[in-house]
């Protein structure tokens, strides 16, 4: 049960805060499919508006096949170690942003759009994933807590 709730918990909420901030915008009804890859603000909301359930699924997949595993050998680690893992995530993080802004990015905006597109992207990244590692962090003291009360009881 507790590694099932690692796995769908974190993206769950994650995904849902995405969903509510898309959802309740005042421009949801107005969003197009043809908006996405402008590389503004209200294009990603029409991305994430038609290929939201998509993303959800990537998201448990990654969760249960990297994230949760990798959860379970950091956690015990020293804090320099676990900071060191959280800046290789940023950095993959900026990697995949450059990779997907410079593919959305069109040459005529310019070079300053570009970097805009790869800080939007960037930061979008590294907001999911602190939800995501918060997540996982506020089960473990939960579950952890309630296995010690488990353990510490007498069996009737």
């Amino acid at each position: 049960m507790r590694k099932f709730l690692k796995i769908f918990m974190p993206p769950l909420i994650g995904f849902t805060a995405f969903f509510i901030a898309v959802r309740y915008s005042s421009q949801y009804y107005t969003l197009q499919f043809d908006e996405m890859g402008e590389g503004t603000l209200r294009s990603f909301m029409a991305y994430y508006r038609y290929f939201g359930p998509l993303l959800f699924i990537t998201g448990l997949v990654t969760q249960m096949l990297i994230i949760v595993p990798l959860w379970y050998r950091i956690k015990t680690k020293s804090s320099l170690i676990k900071l060191t893992s959280f800046a290789i995530l940023c950095l993959i993080c900026l990697l995949f942003a450059i990779g997907i802004s410079y593919i959305i990015w069109e040459k005529q905006s310019g070079w300053h759009h570009l970097i805009k597109l790869c800080i939007f992207m960037t930061g979008i990244q590294v907001l999911y994933w602190m939800m995501n590692i918060l997540t996982m962090a506020l089960l473990n003291v939960r579950l952890d807590e309630e296995g010690d009360k488990k353990d510490i009881e007498p069996a009737k």
